[in-house]
């Protein structure tokens, strides 16, 4: 038989009085008022009697109805085997126990479990008396029972209430009119480090920071006028801290008590959350600085309550190569990196914010120092290298600089002219701080406007194309040109190319302009080939959108031929990050333009990332060596270093050097003497229109041949020593020799005329003012390797001079007083040695081209055969 819950239960005493009124039971059975008075007991009370044998002898109708049977169905059985007994073993054993301790005359009660005619179970309160004759014997067992289910339901659902209460996640509480504590569950005590004890002998003043005791009464009519009260406060731990907490009370009324119960939610996750929150929407999750929203908040409210604002725009150079070279993590580490170097800086009531990428911004109220003073420092802090994950890193950047008032008084027109200034310090080279200085009729235009005019551009023929010279290092002709667009607005006058190419870029329009200057180009080309005038190269700058076309090769293939242009007067130049993003399709694509005789170079060369595996793979023709690197004859010897290593390597790759920005003629010199094949630059021409170009070629203009000729000349002496009357001996005693003799009486002097002469041999004095012989003929050694060097001295300083020969600085040590035959038998030796010298490196110099020629036949036969196969 299914059973019921558990439900409370509620005792009932049967009425002890029925065993004592019947005193002499009747020969047939009981008396008749005995029935009555058990049949009249209610309905929820069953009552029966039964012989000392358990026999059931009577139940009253309540009993029958709750099993649904007659008495005559129970009547005359054992008590314990009747349908009431059938839903419950344990209830059935207790009532046999119950049996035979009546027998004894002792009275049972117990709970028992009653089966009903529904099949369910009722909780009864079961009570079994023992009835005595007038002998005192038990001549009759009286059973009783009371239907306490309702009480036993209520009593269980009182238990699940508390249960709840105690396993509730919330703090519980509950408080009386005085204030005391009454009760608390689990969670209460958790949060505020009691134990149940402890926190029931306390008041709501110990616990809550914002009531004390005269305080109470108050709090406690305002929840009984209102009903319930929502507040937060914070409460004390035990430990001594305060804990934020949202408070709901509730008023409890029960028949005549009344008490309040309280609830605390635990408010420190939530808090941590809007803290974390406000954190995201003001600050910048990587670095930790003011994000853009906060930037321009706290810039208004200083606008409003500082005399005199500045602001700094910063942006690092070139951060793309550290990104796209190192990776995104390396990239943020550097940004990181740079704003805690930002921050140590400048003041600490001064704003650094990130206003998003490589951009950031510092905001000075009142500026204790001269800005451009913090400037310098941001970029001498920038500057220094910074080691992350094993990479020594070295960043710049550019400033742009406002101030309000003048520059503006409201936040979005001062962070715009900054960025002005910033675009300025940009064009004038990077690395350095710019002041916003404006521009004629407004600030610098904007993006979009700029974009919308360049969309009228090419309809309105605003463009033009001016020329370059490129000039042969051996000859001195010009060889080729490069071909630079030119936009001439009507209004905003001359923009630089910087300005309007990646707008170009970012809008697609590059693909109608680059198409414009090639067509343009390529006519000018052919227009000068048609004239009779000589031959040279048309280089074309491709963009990296450009290069990723598709049907480049034919597009350029189809313009030579509609041009009657010979492709092998034609080049494009292409720079290393175009082909790094997409090395393979740029790769492919070039190697269909090199195919048609078309001359690749790879511009600004020495400022990317790529690496010699990579170069080595590139069909390149031409190495276009960037104007930063370009050495002057006061320059370091490192720098000149640089550039002769750069030089050897492409030669080794079978590939021409041009130069770019050379603007001496030392420069250009010293580029002939490291081999360097071409160069480009203000000395020779600044950029042309076509008919200023054209002059050039019809009058022959070149660099004089004998600032280059390195093939038949005198050889030279160069004579160096701070005394007059030292060289004017020296002088008198070679000048039979036959060599052409160069004198200086300083090092300074020295190196200018190793600039303007092609030298043999050096014989220094040791001592002279400035530099010491030693240190000249090492930097002589590094610009001009081929020399022999000689040192001729009164002075024996073993240890440098000893350093220098064996490094390969000094030929030979000579001393003075010297003797004439003696010098003349060392210095005729070394010119020997230097004829030696120059005849090797003639033909070393006639075997590369010999086999830079081979290699270049061997590819068009390739060509031609690969065609050949074709068709």
């Amino acid at each position: 038989m299914p059973k019921n819950p558990s439900f409370p239960l509620i005792a009932p005493h049967p009425d002890a009085a029925l065993a004592r009124a019947v005193t002499t039971p009747a020969p047939a059975g009981p008396d008749m008022t005995l029935y009555e008075v058990l049949d009249r007991l209610g309905p929820s009370i069953f009552a029966g009697l039964l012989d000392t044998d358990g026999m059931l002898r009577y139940a009253n109708q309540a009993a029958l109805q709750a099993i649904g049977s007659t008495a005559d169905q129970v009547l005359g059985r054992r008590f314990d085997t009747t349908p009431w007994w059938q839903a419950c073993s344990l209830s059935q054993q207790r009532l046999q126990q119950a049996l035979a301790s009546a027998l004894r005359g002792e009275a049972s009660r117990f709970d028992a479990r009653i089966a009903t005619t529904s099949g369910a179970t009722l909780s009864m309160d079961f009570s079994l008396l023992p009835l005595y004759g007038a002998d005192g014997r038990v001549l009759w067992l009286i059973p009783s029972a009371r239907d306490v289910s309702e009480r036993e339901q209520a009593q269980h659902q009182l238990q699940l209430t508390r249960h709840a209460v105690e396993q509730a996640s919330d703090a519980l509480l509950q408080v009386g009119p005085d204030g005391a504590l009454r009760d608390a569950n689990r969670a209460a005590c958790c949060l505020l480090g009691l134990d149940r004890e402890q926190l029931l002998r306390l008041r709501v003043s110990d616990i809550d920071t914002q009531v004390d005791a005269t305080q109470w009464p108050h709090r406690w009519r305002e929840l009984c006028e209102q009903g319930s009260l929502r507040f937060e406060t914070n409460v004390r731990h035990q430990e001594g801290h305060e804990i934020p907490a949202d408070v709901s009370v509730s008023l409890v009324t029960s028949e005549n008590e009344t008490f309040a119960h309280v609830c605390l939610d635990d408010l420190r996750e939530r808090r941590a959350a809007e803290r974390r929150i406000r954190q995201l929407l003001q600050f910048d999750e990587l670095t930790g600085l003011a994000n853009r929203q906060l930037l321009y908040e706290r810039l208004g409210a200083t606008l409003q309550t500082s005399t005199e604002t500045v602001v700094l725009l910063l942006e690092i150079d070139r951060f793309k190569r550290i990104n796209d070279g190192l990776g995104p993590q390396i990239g943020d580490a550097v940004l990181r990196e740079a704003a805690q170097r930002i921050t140590a800086t400048v003041r600490s009531i001064d704003l650094v914010a990130r206003r998003g990428g490589d951009e950031f911004v510092v905001v000075m109220p009142t500026p204790s120092a001269p800005t451009l003073h913090t400037a310098q420092a941001l970029l001498d802090a920038m500057a220094r290298p910074m080691w992350i994950e094993g990479h020594e890193i070295y960043i710049t950047c550019s400033i742009g600089i406002a101030t309000a008032p003048g520059d503006g008084d409201l936040p979005d027109t001062l962070v715009r002219r900054a960025n002005a200034a910033l675009h300025q310090a940009k064009l004038q080279g990077r690395n350095q701080a710019a002041v916003y200085a404006g521009v004629p009729h407004d600030d610098d235009p904007e993006r979009l406007a700029l974009e919308t005019a360049l969309r009228h551009a090419l309809h309105d023929e605003q463009f033009d194309l001016h020329y370059q010279p490129q000039v042969d290092l051996v000859h001195g002709r010009i060889v080729g040109v490069e071909a630079l667009l030119r936009w001439q607005h009507p209004t905003l006058g001359r923009i630089a190319p910087d300005r309007f190419i990646p707008i170009a870029e970012e809008t697609g329009l590059i693909f109608a302009i680059g198409d414009w200057v090639l067509c343009r180009a390529i006519e000018q080309a052919a227009a000068w080939q048609r004239a009779g005038l000589p031959s040279l190269r048309m280089s074309v700058n491709l963009s990296a959108r450009q290069l990723l076309q598709p049907e480049l090769g034919r597009r350029i293939e189809g313009l030579l031929a509609a041009a009657d242009l010979n492709p092998k007067l034609f080049g494009v130049e292409v720079t290393e990050s175009m082909l790094i993003a997409n090395f393979d399709q740029a790769v492919q694509h070039l190697q269909a333009l090199r195919a048609l005789g078309v001359e690749v170079s790879l511009d600004d060369f020495g400022t990317g990332y790529s690496s010699l595996s990579y170069l080595r793979r590139l069909p390149v023709d031409v190495v276009k060596i960037d104007r930063s690197l370009v050495p002057d004859v006061t320059a370091l010897a490192e720098d000149v270093s640089i550039t002769r290593a750069i030089i050897t390597m492409a030669h080794q790759l079978q590939m021409k050097v041009l130069a770019e920005g050379v603007e001496s003629e030392g420069q250009a010199v010293l580029l002939a003497a490291n081999q360097c094949d071409q160069m480009q630059g203000y000395w020779f021409s600044a950029a042309q229109p076509a008919a200023a170009v054209e002059t050039m070629l019809r009058e022959g203009r070149q660099i004089d041949p004998a600032l280059f000729d390195r093939r038949s000349r005198q050889r030279t002496l160069l004579l160096v020593d701070d005394e007059e009357n030292i060289v004017s001996a020296l002088r008198r005693l070679l000048r039979n020799e036959g060599w052409l003799v160069l004198s200086a009486t300083s090092a300074e002097q020295a190196l200018q005329l190793l600039a303007r002469h092609e030298v043999d041999v050096i014989l220094s004095d040791q001592r002279m003012p400035g530099m010491t012989g030693v240190e000249l003929l090492r930097r002589a050694r590094r610009l001009y390797p081929d020399t022999l060097r000689l040192v001729l001295s009164g002075y024996t300083e073993l240890q440098s001079i000893t350093d220098a020969i064996n490094e390969g600085a000094i030929y030979k040590f000579l001393a003075k007083p010297w003797d004439d035959e003696q010098l003349r038998a060392h210095l005729r030796e070394a010119f020997a040695l230097k004829e030696i010298a120059d005849q090797n490196g003639r033909l070393n110099q006639e075997l590369k081209v010999a086999n830079r020629d081979l290699a270049a036949l061997n590819g068009q036969l390739q060509t031609r055969l690969e065609a050949a196969l074709r068709c």
